[in-house]
């Protein structure tokens, strides 16, 4: 009988490392490790514990702020990106970053595969394309797509026009984009994003 292969040796596959630390179950089973050894693995103590459904973390330890985005891309599906708030504090947006990890991250995912939001997944299906851009190795939206994304979850006016305007003093877009991306979403900005904004 073949001895099972140790859980830290899956730790050390080069795709679970370049996915910081996270996998799916069917990677996992790809990489030889049984569903009953996965689910073995993550009962206490360890040395494995599920993030989300079909979404393992191979630690025991809190998750990281980058193992949850990760952990939501994989759960979402390979096509998902992160979009709205989590997406900006990867493109270092000041406004939306805050110290802790975000309450929820959102996902766009394709109209035709949506999984249900779950925990801290914010999913959206969306028939728009979405530019794919990688920030900080994590697919994300485009930034005016995740602009556009993360005003209907900003607290207030008052947060949107701080974002707006931190946007464009640090020109990390051009203005058409962004109202390009705002009539699509049928937000309705100033001409000269100063903030003005109606959400539906």
């Amino acid at each position: 009988m073949p001895t099972p292969t140790p859980p830290h040796r899956y730790a050390a596959d080069p795709l679970v490392v370049a996915q910081d630390g996270v996998a799916t179950v069917h990677q996992l089973m790809d990489l030889g490790c049984a569903s009953s050894a996965i689910a073995a693995h993550c009962r206490p103590p360890g040395p494995w514990r599920r993030l989300l459904p079909r979404v393992i973390v191979l630690q025991t330890t809190e998750p990281t702020p980058q193992q949850r985005l990760r952990g939501a891309l994989l759960y979402a599906g390979p096509d998902a990106l992160l979009t709205g708030p989590a997406a900006l504090a990867l493109y270092g947006l000041e406004s939306v970053t805050a110290p802790a990890a975000p309450a929820k991250v959102d996902v766009l995912v394709a109209h035709r595969a949506t999984p249900r939001s779950h925990a801290y997944v914010r999913v959206h299906s969306t028939v728009r394309p979405a530019l794919r851009v990688p920030v900080r190795n994590l697919a994300c939206a485009a930034l005016p797509r995740a602009v556009a994304d993360a005003i209907p979850h900003l607290a207030d006016e008052s947060a949107v026009a701080t974002l707006l305007r931190e946007v464009m003093e640090k020109r990390l877009c051009r203005p058409d984009d962004l109202m390009t991306e705002a009539r699509a979403a049928q937000l309705h900005v100033s001409p000269l994003l100063g903030g003005e904004v109606e959400r539906p």
